[in-house]
């Protein structure tokens, strides 16, 4: 139930029966969680007259007002009995609604519990009210039902940020409603915030890819979007009435509430202070064990936002005091001491257990150093450091966490004057971040430009890297790279040691993979973990390329790991990712691979992450009969679009699902293409789907492309595919060998590596001979395998070949659909859509344990191996 300002649902049913006699009914809450939604919506299924009435703020003065707007006439104003017998006489049987009693004048408040007896009365109060605590025991005692509203269930609060605002993407609806905790007009105006640009997706989030998507403003950071206590709107209303209630707080329970806005997260009852338990009273806050939560988070915020500065600055610094390292040092950059600020992130710099960690103290410490204007002593009076030394080591801190836009915003501009030493590290990681963000040419350029000579061996080692690195990514053939000149004194230097096993791994020389083995151990043993990052993802890059689908895998698995422990999120993302195209391949559990990849999408991540995420959300969902989100996602996502004219393995990975979902989908039109030059995997698999496609198509079209020329692949199993495919596309014999045999050969190599193409080969050994007793052996196994792996559009495509040889399997039965329940249906439904368990539960307002036990049932039911495959045959039941 949701209207302009706000909604709630109301549980009329025990409202409506508790005024079907006289008494006094009290809806309570907080502002914005739906009061007067509520006591409208009640009003409305009460069958008889209805009198409205409300307390204002601005006539608190005129006694009796608050009654008198109701029934309309002027009450006795010093006979509080006679006021109330008149209110009686003018209600009779109808019901007395009286809204904002916290702004009552003193004789309504003293007129309500007398008419609980007489009178069928609802009046909604605003907790903390401020009422005088004789009144509202009063109003306690003569009440016949308080009711708490807490505002709306997790799926109406989801319905609601919709409706305000139906563009937005999922991580910010989460953002949204994490702050707004179901209070629907602090739903209503974050979302139209969000909507209208004024809202930002700030926050840190934590280490783990699982709960990164959460976001909101730091700890120690102002709200990101502040109070507007002036807006004639929703905002402004709300921001007024959280305002007006927080000035009727106790000053020690209103310290206590501003102190969490400015936290931004659940603190001790200690760390706050004396004012806790009034909080608690009000509804305010939950205690949760040893920590106490903001219900909901904003309204927090606001109370903050709403502080008098000196107010708000002093309670920064207090809560600097109380607290240490990172987040000390943030209360005081807020507070306005820059200096402690400074001292205190040098502090956590030296204390800071990862990566992650040390990146953000230094990039806290740059920014207080250049809000004081200059870099502080440090606390024993020794020297300052020069900002630029300062600036240089935040950024290189920040690219070993993979935060590029760290990196950008402190690195300095080389002004002159400075050393060569500094020129050439500023420019070394300005490449870096050009590497990372994928821009291999400009990064080429950017290094290429300046000269390591005169600068520190050290440096000259880290120059040599990044122009190895670069040279190897912008130019295909690696003729750059070999170019560069290394100099003896440099080649044992760890940050050349990378280099240069990224060139042998290039060039595929022999002990490459345990070059860069080694490259990553030395690069971490020297404390250059952004060295060891690069060193696991070429190594993974290359795997793949190779087909080496089971050891990338592994590889990603143990560096997706490191980079989680290390809080290094972008890098974790990339590894994470890889991991989750290696298991699409392999044929794991791909209702797991559906859930990792589409969660990862959902979220902030590099261009080569999401390339990867995509592509192994897109194939699983297609090939377990989801073609529909599949295609929906591809066409609508980022990295769908990049990769129509991206190069790099993670579009060229897009390029080829594409492609493949279109044959999947029965659009060999779509699939067709000019068969790859590229010596890839994913070249060679773009190949095999051309000729897949070829084969769907009649025979007679006379403008497929390649023809049905033999077309070469440096991978042995890629190489063996095609070759039997062009053994049955001229109708030849390829050496000899027949091509259902040159099939199962082929379907032989690729096992433990893919299990999709394993199946296909074996699929294509049962189409190209008219022999059963040739055809129906390698069908059987492709079967098997695909029923296994719940490979659905391809254990279609098999049973089809087996009834050309009368071996019949049984077709779907759509009447199983039918004991489904409505709600195992809905699910699966959603299920089939694409959407992760989480999203879900916040649709249906269900936890998400609920969920799995209706997807659960309803694989029971249906008989299916996977919650894929069961949401597939539900479609199928319901064409």
């Amino acid at each position: 139930m949701v209207d302009a300002d706000g909604g709630t649902p109301a549980i009329r049913d025990g409202l409506v029966a508790q005024l079907r006699r006289p008494g006094l009914v009290v809806l309570a809450g907080g502002p914005g969680v739906g009061r007067t939604t509520a006591l409208r919506s009640v009003a409305e299924a009460f069958r008889g007259p209805v009198f409205t009435g409300g307390g204002l703020a601005t006539l608190r003065h005129l006694p009796g007002m608050a009654l008198a707007r109701a029934v309309r006439a002027r009450l006795p104003e010093r006979d509080v009995p006679l006021a109330a017998e008149a209110v009686r006489a003018r209600v009779g049987d109808g019901l007395l609604v009286v809204d904002d009693v916290h702004h009552a004048d003193p004789l309504s408040l003293a007129v309500l519990p007398l008419l609980a007896d007489v009178s069928r009365v609802l009046v909604a109060i605003r907790t903390p009210g401020g009422l005088p605590a004789e009144t509202e025991a009063a109003l306690r005692a003569a009440a016949g039902q308080w009711t708490v509203l807490s505002g709306l269930d997790p799926g109406a609060a989801r319905a609601l940020v919709r409706q305000v605002a139906p563009a937005l993407d999922e991580r910010a609806v989460e953002m949204i409603l994490s702050r707004a905790g179901g209070n629907p007009l602090a739903i209503r105006v974050l979302a139209a915030r969000m909507a209208g640009g004024s809202l930002s997706l700030g926050g840190r989030g934590p280490s783990s890819v699982d709960h990164r998507g959460e976001a909101g403003p730091a700890e120690g950071e102002a709200p990101s979007a502040g109070p507007n206590v002036g807006e004639d709107s929703a905002s402004g209303a709300l921001d007024r009435a959280v305002a007006a209630a927080v000035a009727d707080l106790p000053r020690p329970a209103r310290t206590a509430l501003a102190a969490l806005g400015l936290l931004g997260r659940p603190a001790s009852p200690a760390l706050l202070g004396p004012g806790v338990p009034e909080l608690a009273e009000a509804g305010w806050v939950t205690v949760d064990g040893e920590l106490v939560v903001p219900q909901p988070r904003y309204l927090a915020e606001v109370a903050a936002a709403v502080l008098p500065a000196t107010e708000r600055t002093g309670l920064h610094r207090r809560l600097a005091d109380l607290l240490s390292g990172l987040e000390s040092a943030r209360h005081s950059a807020a507070g306005g001491d820059a200096v402690a600020a400074y001292r205190t992130a040098l502090g956590a710099v030296r204390g800071a257990a990862t990566v992650g960690d040390r990146a953000a103290a230094l990039l806290l410490a740059v920014d207080a150093a250049v809000t004081a204007g200059a870099v502080p002593p440090e606390i024993d009076g020794g020297r300052p450091r020069s900002l630029v030394s300062l600036r240089l080591e935040a950024a290189e801190a920040a690219l070993a966490a993979g935060d590029t836009t760290g990196c950008r915003r402190v690195l300095p501009d080389s002004p002159d004057g400075s050393s060569v030493g500094d020129r050439v590290r500023g420019v070394v990681l300005r490449a870096e971040a050009l590497l990372q963000v994928g821009d291999a040419a400009e990064a080429l350029a950017a290094v290429g430009a300046v000269s390591a000579d005169g600068a520190p061996d050290v440096l000259r080692a880290e120059h040599t890297r990044v122009l190895l690195l670069a040279a190897l990514s912008a130019d295909p053939s690696g003729a750059a790279a070999r170019a560069v000149t290394v100099p003896a004194e440099l080649a044992e230097f760890p940050a050349v040691r990378v280099g240069l096993a990224a060139l042998a791994a290039r060039d595929r020389r022999d002990g490459w993979i345990e070059g860069l083995t080694a490259a990553a151990s030395g690069a971490l043993a020297d404390g250059r973990p952004v060295d060891a990052w690069w060193s696991g993802w070429l190594l993974t890059e290359h795997l793949l390329a190779d087909g080496r689908i089971a050891e990338a895998n592994s590889v990603a698995g143990q560096y997706r790991a490191a980079c989680a422990g290390q809080l290094a999120y972008s890098w974790e993302t990339r590894f994470a990712a890889s991991e989750l195209w290696c298991g699409a391949l392999l044929g794991a559990d791909l209702d797991t691979v559906v859930r990792g990849a589409v969660d990862l999408l959902d979220r902030t991540l590099p261009a080569q992450a999401r390339s990867y995420a995509l592509a192994a959300a897109s194939l699983a969902l297609a090939d377990t009969g989801a073609l529909a989100p599949a295609r929906t996602r591809l066409d609508r996502d980022p990295a769908g679009h990049a990769a129509a004219t991206g190069r790099g393995p993670g579009p060229e990975v897009v390029r080829w699902v594409d492609r493949e979902v279109s044959w999947l989908d029965g659009q060999p039109d779509r699939a067709l293409d000019a068969l790859p030059t590229s010596s890839s995997l994913a070249g060679g698999l773009g190949a095999v789907t051309t000729h897949w496609a070829r084969h769907d198509l009649t025979p007679t079209q006379s403008d497929l492309p390649g023809g049905t020329e033999f077309v070469s692949h440096r991978l042995l199993p890629v190489r063996a595919t095609l070759s039997a495919w062009a053994g049955v596309e001229d109708g030849t014999v390829v050496e000899d060998t027949p091509p259902a045999t040159a099939f199962e050969a082929a379907a032989a190599l690729w096992q433990g590596s893919a299990l999709r193409e394993q199946i296909r080969c074996l699929l294509a050994a049962g189409l190209s001979t008219p022999d059963a007793d040739r055809a129906v052996p390698p069908l059987l196994a492709a079967e098997k395998y695909a029923e296994h792996a719940g490979l659905t559009v391809l254990l279609g495509r098999v049973h089809r070949a087996l009834r050309r040889f009368s071996v019949r399997r049984a077709t779907i039965d759509r009447t199983r659909t039918s004991t489904l329940t409505a709600r195992e249906r809905e699910v699966l439904a959603l299920v089939a859509a694409g959407e992760p368990t989480r999203r879900i539960a916040g649709q249906l307002g269900i936890s998400r344990e609920t969920v799995e036990t209706h997807v659960r049932a309803g694989m029971r039911k249906l008989g299916a191996r996977t919650r894929t495959e069961a949401a597939t045959l539900v479609l199928a039941g319901a064409e």
